[in-house]
């Protein structure tokens, strides 16, 4: 059907075509009022239609792909959604893959960059420390560099000079040969001129020499004070350092007594804990013997009641036994009576018993107090090794020091040592400068070559001298900033003096503060001994009483055993007694009279038995009480070592108070002498800092007289160059004067002579003497005393 339409819509369209060409070729035939634009845009219409049509054409077969693709898309989604799932799922699990290596490789990324990161953050940490090692290296460089570089700019600046200064003495030279001869002629003229300009020059000159002289003696004078000064200081600087160290010596000497503070006090507190204890226990052993005191009357009470029952059993028994055997119920009485005391005597050894384990219990704990104390010795005797060890280390430390200080000081004199050296090339200098000026004095009667010289050499000297007042002045600057320096430094040195001090007062505060609490705890502790003495001879009392009935139940024990033996005799007698009665009776007695015998029979026997079993009860009981005797008696002497003990401690506690007793007066006299060293430093820092006022007003004194002097000096030497500038100018005008005056005479001489016949073309060469006067004036524009007056204006 597509094609179908498709063909109908292209005849069409060419139907349509073909007859705008055919409109088109009628409109050309036919004469129409129609212009040549309205035929072409027939045309026009025809090719639009033409592209329009073939837009259609490529829409419909677009239309056709897309509808045969949407089948397909159908076709597909009916019959094949579970690969589409499939596709979809691994699409999906792709992608999740995808992004997990993606998160991994992003991770390991991170990892890598953190990595990097920190090797980064350890580069930059060591290049910082590079820098900052070698920042001050480069500077140090640079600073040298720039000096070196500085050095040889001047150097070259010097060579220069000195090329220049050749060049122009070796022309000087060449043409003084060919001036010596014009110089002849006005040399006659200018002699009284220069005598008298010579003797004008030699005052000049003894009046400068004089100064010169003056100056040196000054700086002499104020270089050897600056020494004294300075050795005044050194003897400071070396005072204070003593200070410091007695200082040091006296705070190391309160740190040990605060240490043995510490330590008496913690024996103070473990000996109150002790003392806490043993009251404790002596009133927890108080309640014991009371409670055994009620015990033991308890005892009684039961003991009574018991006796009375008894005594009323043996009542009912010596009635049934009358008519049979009186004897025996004696014995028997005697025997309960003697069982009835040993009762007594075992509850009593249990008693004991039972207060003997007490004491052992109290031992025990006495025992792990001592095994306390012991513990805590050795731990304070290796607190005292190890501040011992902390000693010895701050000593070497102090050596080394000392040691340090002394290579400081010897560094010290070596410098010294080098700048009275440079002080002794110095005088040696200025001596033959002297000496040099002296030979010029001698030499200035010359020829003006020689005198040219001289004036030069006096131009150096003069240099030289305004070098050594800029010296002098640079010199005095340092010499100002010292003063500055060292007036900080005694300033500084007083506020560490005024720290120490206070410390120093706060500890000696703390000191006599601790002093008193510790004999407010002396008298605590003396107090509590006094009140626990009587407790103890209550015990030693008590002791005495246990041990004294300790005996007499000894006693008493060997008499019941004497007792025991005669009732054993007593019993054997009754047996016999017994088989006497219980023989047969003679012939012709009735039978009755047997019934009662056997009776009595059966009865001896049965008490037979139970005498021996309660005899070989007694006989135990008898060796476990001897056996607890004999324990006790241990456990007594046991106790009375542990007493002994006591008594030693009790004895070395009251030693140690006596020892920090004596401590103490020995810290308060150590404090009296502390006080007065520092009263005494303190004094010795305030001499000092007045002395060092009046040093520094001294030489700020002589600084501005030095100053006064060398301005006059200058104001001196600028008169002088104003005067040689006159008279150098005077002396250039009378030669042009002689010059022309010579020129006239030369021009007026005949010219059939010799002299004549000299042509004045050309002009006359400068003479030596205009060349000088022309370098004077060139210097004294250029001198250099204006850089001189400019550092002594600063």
């Amino acid at each position: 059907m597509a094609t179908r339409s498709t063909f109908d819509e292209k005849s069409s369209l060419t139907t349509l075509l073909q007859r705008l060409q055919g409109l088109a070729a009628r409109m050309k035939i036919v004469q129409f009022p129609l212009h040549d634009k309205d035929i072409s845009i027939v045309g026009y219409i025809a090719k639009d239609i033409q592209q329009l049509n073939e837009e259609c054409i490529r829409v419909h077969l677009k239309l056709e792909t897309e509808t045969i693709n949407s089948s397909i898309l159908r076709h597909q989604l009916q019959f094949f959604p579970d690969s589409i799932h499939s596709e979809i799922a691994s699409a999906i699990e792709s992608a999740r893959q995808s992004n997990a290596d993606e998160l991994n490789m992003l991770q390991k990324k991170l990892q890598t960059l953190n990595q990097d990161i920190g090797l980064l953050d350890e580069k930059q940490r060591k290049l910082t420390k590079q820098n900052a090692i070698l920042h001050p290296e480069r500077d140090m460089v640079r600073t040298q560099h720039e000096e070196v570089i500085s050095q040889l700019n001047q150097r070259m600046a010097d060579k220069a000079s000195k090329q220049i200064t050749l060049n122009e003495t070796r022309d000087e030279l060449r043409d003084t040969n060919q001036k010596i001869v014009d110089l002849e002629t006005g040399i006659m003229i200018l002699k009284e001129d220069m005598i008298q300009e010579r003797a004008d020059a030699r005052r000049e000159k003894k009046h400068l020499k004089q100064c010169v002289h003056d100056t040196t003696k000054k700086t002499k004078r104020q270089k050897e004070a600056n020494m004294a000064k300075r050795k005044e200081l050194d003897v400071l600087k070396e005072e204070v350092v003593i200070s410091e160290n007695e200082l040091s010596d006296i705070r190391k000497i309160i740190r040990r007594h605060e240490a043995n503070k510490v330590r008496y006090e913690n024996q103070q507190y473990s000996f109150q804990a002790q003392l806490d204890r043993e009251l404790k226990e002596n009133a927890d052993l108080k309640e014991r013997g009371s409670e055994l005191g009620k015990h033991l009357l308890q005892m009684e009470k039961q003991h009574l009641l018991r006796k009375s029952y008894l005594e009323q059993n043996l009542t009912e028994l010596e009635i049934q036994m009358e008519q049979t055997n009186h004897e025996f119920v004696q014995l028997e009485g005697t025997w309960h009576h003697l069982k009835e005391e040993i009762e007594e005597a075992s509850q009593n050894q249990e008693i004991s018993g039972c207060k003997v384990q007490d004491l052992n219990t109290v031992l025990q704990t006495k025992k792990e107090d001592l095994t306390l104390k012991a513990n805590e010795t050795a731990r304070m005797k290796h607190e005292n090794d190890e501040m011992e060890l902390r000693m010895k280390q701050l000593e070497e430390n102090h050596q080394v020091t000392v040691q340090l200080l002394g290579k400081q000081i010897s560094d010290f004199r070596d410098i010294l040592t080098r700048e009275q050296k440079e002080r002794f090339d110095l005088q040696e200098k200025r001596d033959k400068l002297t000496r040099e000026m002296d030979d010029f004095k001698l030499a200035f009667g010359k020829f003006m070559s020689e005198m040219n010289m001289r004036i030069n050499k006096a131009k150096q000297e003069q240099g030289d001298l305004s070098s050594e007042g800029i010296k002098l002045q640079k010199d005095l600057h340092t010499d100002h900033a010292m003063t500055i320096q060292l007036h900080k430094d005694m300033e500084q040195l007083q506020k560490e003096f005024d720290n120490v001090r206070n410390n120093l007062d706060d500890a000696i505060r703390n000191l006599q503060t601790k002093h008193k609490d510790l004999e407010r705890v002396l008298l605590d502790k003396q107090k509590q001994i006094k009140d626990i003495s009587p407790s103890y001879d209550e015990l030693e009392m008590l002791f005495e009483e246990k041990t004294k009935d300790y005996e007499d139940k000894k006693k008493s024990v060997v008499y019941l055993k004497n007792q025991k033996n005669s009732l054993e005799d007593a019993t054997a007698r009754g047996k016999r007694e017994i088989v006497k009665l219980s023989n047969p009776s003679p012939i012709g007695m009735k039978s009755t009279t047997l019934m009662p015998q056997v009776v009595l029979r059966q009865e001896l026997k049965h008490r037979r038995t139970r005498a021996l079993s309660k005899m070989k009860e007694q006989a135990n009981e008898h060796e476990q009480i001897e056996e607890k005797n004999f324990q006790t008696g241990k456990k007594l002497t046991t106790v009375l070592q542990e007493n002994g003990k006591l008594t030693k401690g009790i004895k070395r506690l009251e030693a140690e108070c006596i020892s920090l007793v004596q401590q103490n007066n020995i810290n308060s006299t150590l404090q009296g002498s502390l006080n007065d060293e520092l009263i005494l430093q303190r004094d010795k820092l305030v001499m000092g800092w007045r002395k060092e006022r009046s040093m520094q007003k001294e030489s700020s004194g002589r600084d501005h007289i030095l100053l006064d002097d060398i301005t006059d000096l200058k104001k001196r030497t600028d008169k002088r160059e104003q005067k040689i500038a006159d008279i150098t100018e005077k002396l250039h005008n009378e030669l042009v004067v002689l010059g022309q005056f010579l020129t006239d005479v030369a021009q007026r001489r005949p010219q059939n002579t010799s002299h004549g016949s000299k042509s004045f073309t050309d002009p006359r060469p400068p003479t030596v003497l205009k060349n000088y006067l022309e370098s004077c004036r060139t210097l004294s524009l250029h001198s250099p005393h204006s850089t001189f007056q400019e550092n002594a204006g600063d």
